[in-house]
């Protein structure tokens, strides 16, 4: 049963995603900003920022690559663990583009202003570039079980507004339908249009609905009811669990030195 900090906190949530909407100043979540001229895109890497971890460090993306050198497209949006090797040098201020390795990554957002079925497509196959990471093998802490690892990290399509939500669930199945070959951790985890719906990745064990309905594995189902309330909480836990559990995995990337043309 609610009590009356869960209607508070759903209130909360509530504002962000006026702001997120366009309906609200940033000043109604962000009082302190510096930014006042804080560009929407700018205000979902601030909400995630505010809300994730110290330990989640949140930047402008560029790209990430793997120890092979193998590169991703475009990602707007990285968070790394804080036991990854940063990338700062040419971005001091943390405001600027940047890359990072795929090695320590537990989230990354592509975000839109407005979602169509073309820009939903370019966000998809920019996930579809991520790099693979390095198995596991042995590399975790021996008494703590990591179930999802090949799921890392954790995929957002983020909008500002966007087509209906009947076009976004088509043109999602139709892609895939067309390209099967894009592994299921190379996919979306959550597609989310700010005040209108959230499409949310089953997981691989499947799964049921509050009325009992079974769920396949790995389907993607459609939430229409506070898209924001749920949607901004569910991205903030799913971040945290991940980097709450890559704590317990050896990073190691001395292998860059080896692969750096040095001869």
């Amino acid at each position: 049963m609610p009590k009356e900090f869960h209607y508070k906190l759903q209130q909360y949530y509530s504002a962000i995603g006026r702001v997120l909407k366009g309906e609200a100043d940033t000043a109604s979540i962000f009082p302190n900003s510096t930014d006042v001229g804080m560009s929407r895109e700018r205000v979902y890497l601030e909400v995630l920022k505010r809300h994730l971890p110290s330990s989640c460090n949140v930047r402008q993306g560029g790209f990430l690559f793997d120890i092979e050198g193998n590169e991703s497209q475009q990602i707007d949006v990285i968070v790394n663990n804080d036991k990854s090797i940063r990338f700062d040098f040419n971005n001091p201020d943390g405001s600027g583009k940047s890359f990072s390795c795929i090695e320590g990554c537990v989230a990354v957002a592509s975000i839109k202003s407005t979602l169509d079925s073309r820009r939903l497509k370019d966000s998809l196959l920019n996930l579809s570039s991520l790099p693979d990471k390095a198995p596991l093998n042995g590399r975790q802490n021996p008494r703590v079980r990591i179930s999802n690892y090949d799921d890392w990290p954790f995929k957002i399509v983020f909008a500002f507004d966007g087509v209906s939500s009947e076009i976004t669930y088509t043109t999602l199945e139709s892609f895939y339908a067309e390209n099967s070959n894009i592994p299921i951790f190379k996919r979306p985890n959550i597609i989310h249009v700010a005040g209108k719906y959230v499409i949310t990745r089953v997981g691989g064990q499947g799964g049921t609905t509050i009325d009992g309905t079974q769920l396949e594995p790995n389907s993607y189902q459609l939430l229409l009811s506070h898209p924001d309330e749920y949607g901004i909480p569910f991205v903030i836990a799913s971040i945290q669990e991940i980097a709450a559990a890559s704590d317990h995995v050896i990073y190691n990337y001395g292998e860059l030195i080896n692969k750096l043309p040095l001869d």
